[in-house]
């Protein structure tokens, strides 16, 4: 393939492969430090958007809480399927730009940008379409009709967030992801003035209640999409990729291999996303209490994984670097490292849960108000049970970005599927109903699910990353 872009134009020293294990780790908190502050500004959103429902007046607004973590992730679990796929592009970005291939680091990234478009037609028409079916898996027809109108408000997030990935994954396989960390620390104060004004019904707006979330969404998804957009066309360096250009080009071979790579993602993704919902789902059949605990513990669960969830993504560009690159060593040392501080950062989020779960849970509610009380109480001990999953939760989720960068993705899916939904909620359904434990039988299925999954690719990780030596 001919390139519009001569290796001089590469940015000098984004990547490099490390010669040794304490330069792995160095280059690894380098690459991961902007993405973490990034996805956690983000999940700071989700924190404001929970705790600005869960603190509504409970007698005004019933069920906000209950109804907030279920319309979002009424939208986000397809959404993130999409995601997944997406991720295609960065998958195979990092290994043309360890290749010195420039051109197939541009056209993936347009390609990208039309995969993104595509998918976010069926994904809005799937989450408005499952609505219909909300009657009949929650009996609270105030949190049905709040998540109702949640999920129309945030519709339009979808697309915006399909195409920031594209250039998220762009910006982070060219070692440039401190513009995905202001775009979410951006977005922080948005997020709560959004609220403030339109959930509460502050400066003249119409009181939304927790329907603003959905709005919220939207606004702060068009604001990261501005800011990353225009950066990407500031930087020479990176405006030289013209990955803006020639949008509507349709590449088939190009087209073909993202969907290749991105569809076993996708539904890894989902295969966890998927549990997770379906728990919340069931967390309402027991009861609207039982679906405010969840929620808040979810909620703390998805902040301490965002910290892994960086260090995949980083793994990913640093493993397929280094195979892109003829490094194998580097590359098994890279995917190593990745899934080693991610299994101490959350050795550190398991002792916090232990320690301080009233702290956390009085984030989400108000732990004075007597109708708080029971959805209190269990979420402080669904802590407990969270706090002994992190270990594994992190374990699962580096180790699939490390084999992203092998661009082994179908294996990792099927064993994805296999532990979260065959162990993880066949083990949480008879625990939580058959034996009635509940919400916490619930909990401990979520973990049985998610250390089969850590397990077994951990051991492909290992079998494949020594291949590449032998």
């Amino acid at each position: 393939m001919s390139s519009e872009i001569t290796h001089a134009g590469l940015p000098a020293g984004t990547l490099a492969v490390a010669p040794n294990w304490r330069r792995e780790v160095r280059d690894t908190l380098v690459l991961t430090a902007p993405i973490a502050a990034a996805l956690l500004a983000e999940m700071g959103m989700g924190v404001i958007d929970y705790s600005m429902s869960g603190h509504l007046d409970p007698l005004k607004h019933p069920g906000a809480l209950a109804a907030a973590g279920l319309g979002l992730q009424w939208l986000f679990t397809p959404m993130f399927w999409g995601m997944g796929v997406i991720t295609a592009t960065g998958a195979i970005g990092a290994q043309a730009h360890g290749g010195r291939d420039p051109e197939t680091v541009s056209e993936s990234m347009r390609q990208g940008f039309l995969m993104a478009t595509v998918l976010s037609i069926p994904i809005m028409a799937i989450a408005a379409a499952g609505l219909v079916l909300l009657p009949l898996v929650n009996g609270d027809p105030e949190v049905v009709r709040r998540v109702r109108e949640i999920v129309f408000w945030g519709l339009p997030w979808i697309p915006l967030v399909y195409w920031f990935t594209v250039v998220r994954n762009f910006v982070t396989v060219m070692q440039r992801p401190m513009i995905v960390s202001i775009c979410a620390v951006a977005g922080l104060p948005v997020s709560f003035l959004s609220n403030y004004v339109f959930m509460y019904g502050n400066w003249g707006a119409p009181e939304m209640g927790v329907a603003a979330v959905g709005l919220t969404g939207v606004i702060v998804a068009l604001l990261h999409l501005a800011i990353i957009v225009v950066y990407v066309q500031h930087v020479p360096e990176l405006r030289r990729y013209r990955i803006f250009a020639r949008l509507l080009h349709f590449d088939g071979k190009m087209m073909v291999e993202l969907f290749r790579v991105g569809i076993p993602i996708g539904m890894a993704y989902l295969f966890e996303t998927g549990l997770f919902f379906t728990i919340t789902v069931l967390m309402g059949v027991l009861s609207t209490e039982a679906l405010t605990a969840h929620n808040a513990v979810l909620n703390v669960c998805a902040v301490t994984f965002m910290i892994p969830y960086a260090l995949s993504q980083a793994a990913t560009v640093r493993v397929g670097y280094a195979v892109g690159a003829g490094q194998p060593e580097a590359a098994r040392r890279a995917g190593y490292v990745a899934v080693w501080l991610g299994m101490g950062w959350m050795m550190l989020a398991a002792a916090t849960m232990l320690i301080a779960p009233t702290f956390l849970t009085w984030i989400y509610m108000d732990l004075s108000v007597p109708a708080n009380a029971s959805a209190a109480q269990l979420a402080a001990s669904l802590f407990v049970i969270a706090a002994i999953f992190q270990i594994v939760d992190g374990t699962q989720v580096t180790t699939q970005g490390a084999l992203r960068g092998l661009k082994d993705t179908t294996m990792p899916m099927v064993i994805c599927g296999l532990g979260y939904w065959v162990f993880g909620l066949g083990s949480g359904a008879i625990m939580g109903f058959w034996m009635g434990f509940g919400a916490k039988g619930l909990w401990w299925g979520l973990a049985v699910g998610l250390a089969v999954s850590a397990t077994l690719l951990f051991l492909r990780w290992r079998r494949l990353s020594g291949r590449l030596i032998a």
